[in-house]
Protein backbone atom coordinates (compact mmCIF):
# COMPACT_ATOMS: atom_id res chain seq x y z
CA UNK A 1 0.00 0.00 0.00
CA UNK A 2 1.40 3.51 -0.11
CA UNK A 3 1.98 5.91 1.90
CA UNK A 4 -1.04 8.37 1.59
CA UNK A 5 -3.99 5.02 1.87
CA UNK A 6 -1.87 3.91 5.01
CA UNK A 7 -2.92 7.55 6.53
CA UNK A 8 -6.19 7.10 5.30
CA UNK A 9 -7.03 4.36 6.74
CA UNK A 10 -5.06 5.36 10.29
CA UNK A 11 -7.67 8.56 10.37
CA UNK A 12 -10.48 5.85 9.34
CA UNK A 13 -9.39 4.21 12.19
CA UNK A 14 -8.94 6.62 14.64
CA UNK A 15 -12.17 8.08 13.83
CA UNK A 16 -14.29 4.78 14.57
CA UNK A 17 -12.27 4.71 17.59
CA UNK A 18 -13.44 7.35 18.41
CA UNK A 19 -16.85 7.02 17.58
CA UNK A 20 -16.84 3.56 19.41
CA UNK A 21 -15.80 5.19 22.90
CA UNK A 22 -17.87 8.08 22.51
CA UNK A 23 -21.47 6.31 21.57
CA UNK A 24 -24.32 5.59 24.52
CA UNK A 25 -25.46 2.60 25.51
CA UNK A 26 -28.43 1.00 24.57
CA UNK A 27 -31.20 0.54 27.15
CA UNK A 28 -32.75 -2.76 26.46
CA UNK A 29 -34.51 -4.11 29.76
CA UNK A 30 -37.28 -6.78 30.17
CA UNK A 31 -39.64 -5.07 28.58
CA UNK A 32 -37.88 -4.57 25.46
CA UNK A 33 -36.54 -7.94 25.54
CA UNK A 34 -40.54 -9.49 26.02
CA UNK A 35 -41.43 -7.38 23.65
CA UNK A 36 -39.33 -8.55 20.93
CA UNK A 37 -40.27 -12.08 21.61
CA UNK A 38 -43.80 -11.83 21.27
CA UNK A 39 -43.13 -9.94 17.92
CA UNK A 40 -40.42 -13.15 17.29
CA UNK A 41 -43.34 -15.71 17.81
CA UNK A 42 -46.29 -13.84 16.11
CA UNK A 43 -44.46 -13.44 13.55
CA UNK A 44 -42.99 -17.04 13.44
CA UNK A 45 -46.90 -17.60 13.26
CA UNK A 46 -48.27 -15.70 10.94
CA UNK A 47 -45.78 -17.11 8.25
CA UNK A 48 -46.11 -21.36 7.51
CA UNK A 49 -42.71 -22.66 8.02
CA UNK A 50 -40.69 -23.53 4.97
CA UNK A 51 -40.15 -27.14 5.96
CA UNK A 52 -42.91 -28.52 4.15
CA UNK A 53 -41.26 -31.35 3.00
CA UNK A 54 -38.89 -32.15 5.92
CA UNK A 55 -39.44 -35.41 5.52
CA UNK A 56 -38.56 -35.72 2.15
CA UNK A 57 -34.79 -34.95 2.77
CA UNK A 58 -34.04 -37.59 5.01
CA UNK A 59 -36.13 -40.20 2.88
CA UNK A 60 -34.13 -38.70 -0.73
CA UNK A 61 -31.02 -38.95 0.76
CA UNK A 62 -32.01 -42.81 2.09
CA UNK A 63 -33.00 -43.77 -1.34
CA UNK A 64 -30.01 -42.42 -2.69
CA UNK A 65 -27.78 -44.20 -0.47
CA UNK A 66 -29.64 -47.14 -1.15
CA UNK A 67 -28.83 -46.71 -4.37
CA UNK A 68 -25.49 -46.31 -4.26
CA UNK A 69 -24.95 -49.47 -2.01
CA UNK A 70 -26.79 -51.12 -4.84
CA UNK A 71 -24.36 -49.89 -7.68
CA UNK A 72 -21.40 -51.00 -5.57
CA UNK A 73 -23.03 -54.43 -5.29
CA UNK A 74 -23.96 -54.14 -8.66
CA UNK A 75 -20.54 -52.89 -9.91
CA UNK A 76 -18.36 -55.39 -7.55
CA UNK A 77 -20.30 -59.12 -8.51
CA UNK A 78 -19.60 -58.05 -12.25
CA UNK A 79 -15.96 -57.53 -11.52
CA UNK A 80 -15.91 -60.92 -9.76
CA UNK A 81 -18.03 -62.68 -12.34
CA UNK A 82 -15.90 -61.03 -15.33
CA UNK A 83 -12.96 -62.43 -13.39
CA UNK A 84 -13.80 -65.84 -12.68
CA UNK A 85 -15.25 -66.35 -16.62
CA UNK A 86 -14.22 -66.17 -19.54
CA UNK A 87 -17.71 -64.78 -20.90
CA UNK A 88 -18.47 -60.96 -20.62
CA UNK A 89 -21.24 -60.17 -18.63
CA UNK A 90 -23.36 -58.86 -20.96
CA UNK A 91 -23.32 -61.93 -22.95
CA UNK A 92 -25.21 -63.72 -20.16
CA UNK A 93 -27.62 -60.80 -20.22
CA UNK A 94 -27.89 -61.09 -23.55
CA UNK A 95 -28.64 -65.16 -23.34
CA UNK A 96 -31.21 -64.26 -21.01
CA UNK A 97 -32.91 -61.52 -23.14
CA UNK A 98 -32.98 -63.26 -25.98
CA UNK A 99 -36.66 -63.47 -27.06
CA UNK A 100 -35.87 -66.18 -30.03
CA UNK A 101 -35.68 -66.00 -33.10
CA UNK A 102 -37.96 -63.49 -35.34
CA UNK A 103 -39.10 -65.99 -37.66
CA UNK A 104 -41.20 -68.92 -36.10
CA UNK A 105 -39.98 -72.60 -37.14
CA UNK A 106 -42.27 -74.43 -38.96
Amino acid sequence: MTAGRNKKLEHVERLLAQAHRVRQDVVAGEDWAREVMRTIRRDAAEHPSSAIFAWAEPLVWRVAAGAAFVAVLFAGSAVVYTGQHSHPVTALWFEELDAGSPFPEE
